[in-house]
């Protein structure tokens, strides 16, 4: 009996320590924890990773990643998951330059047309997963399938730069790849929308809807709010937040590739589950998914600066997910 009582008190110290370090399930503290714990890792593994340079260099080669887990922040919050975002990154990406390369649309009316297909193709998923009834697993990864052959239909799965056309003919949206007193453009788009999108999770009551939805769609129902519309609207910024990555990458390799962004949607999954939103939703904040992200992209750094094979992120970033698992059931056991 005694041991017993013993293992309780353990027990409960353990979960103690667990919500002061990192806070209650979906807290900001515990991605925190993670950045200053890796940034902290990595300045002793590679000293050149604490240099002006190597952040700035770190910040904008993630912001892609960042922009697409704000969307993906917002489909795991209400309890589903978008396995797509890869394929519309790259899909878009090749959409944008494929109207401005082939068939010399302006620079800001191809980019409207790409978001809005980007937005418009997450509705239509949203609305086969709330009208039609199927998991948005299923349809999700058939929306990584078809956006996937869709990019490699432009250009007959070939590379779109300025240049497969006699005379070349310029993007026109390089700016994205420039810089404001300094700061790259990427990194202020990223962290835009990261602001935005944290600012209706927490202070509008579209946020409370999500969450409440994610929480208990039953419950949520109940109390008359329009479920079927919050998924199908999260599943649209989704789409739309997938298509503004691919035009950033476009713009900042100055082509885009139909099979780039192999590997985004899990990234930006793992992102967001680092970040502290869990697969069941209702909880997290987008800041956390976002933090997130550039834990991974830290280890991706540190990988490269060290000289190690690109294979070891994964092997690091699944350690840091199953990590973020046992704390996340440490915080939350009662």
């Amino acid at each position: 009996m005694s041991n017993r009582a013993d293992r309780s008190v353990r027990a409960r110290t353990w979960q103690t320590l667990g919500r002061t370090i990192f806070g209650r399930p979906g807290s900001i503290r515990r991605p925190v924890a993670f950045v200053i714990v890796i940034c902290a890792v990595a300045s002793l593994l590679a000293p050149a990773f604490l240099t002006v340079n190597n952040l700035t260099a770190l910040l904008t080669s993630s912001s892609f990643l960042v922009v697409a887990a704000v969307g993906e922040a917002f489909v795991i919050m209400v309890g589903m998951i978008d396995l797509g975002v890869e394929s519309m990154l790259a899909a878009s990406g090749m959409l944008v330059a494929w109207l401005i390369v082939f068939h010399g649309f302006p620079a800001p009316l191809a980019i409207v047309t790409t978001l809005v297909v980007g937005g418009g193709i997450g509705a239509l998923v949203g609305l086969l997963v709330a009208r039609g009834g199927i998991p948005s697993f299923i349809v999700t990864l058939a929306t990584y399938w078809g956006m996937r052959g869709v990019a490699l239909l432009f250009n007959g799965g070939n590379y779109i730069t300025p240049d497969v056309v006699d005379p070349p003919r310029p993007f026109g949206f390089d700016w994205i790849a420039g810089t404001v007193s300094g700061i790259p453009v990427l990194i202020l788009i990223a962290l835009a929308m990261v602001v935005a999108a944290q600012v209706i999770v927490s202070l509008t009551p579209l946020g409370n809807w999500i969450r409440a939805t994610g929480s208990n769609e039953d419950a949520a129902r109940s109390v008359g709010l329009r479920t079927n519309f919050i998924k199908v609207l999260v599943l649209a910024i989704s789409g739309l937040m997938a298509a503004l990555a691919g035009i950033m990458i476009t713009a900042w390799q100055d082509s885009i590739y139909p099979l780039t962004g192999e590997g985004d949607s899990l990234q930006a999954i793992a992102g967001v589950i680092l970040g502290g939103i869990p697969f069941t939703g209702g909880r997290g904040t987008i800041v956390g998914a976002a933090l997130g992200v550039l834990v991974i992209g830290v280890i991706n750094d540190v990988i490269v600066l060290v000289g190690l094979p690109s294979m070891y992120e994964y092997i690091f970033v699944a350690a840091i997910l199953i990590l973020a698992g046992l704390q996340a059931r440490v915080a939350s056991a009662k």
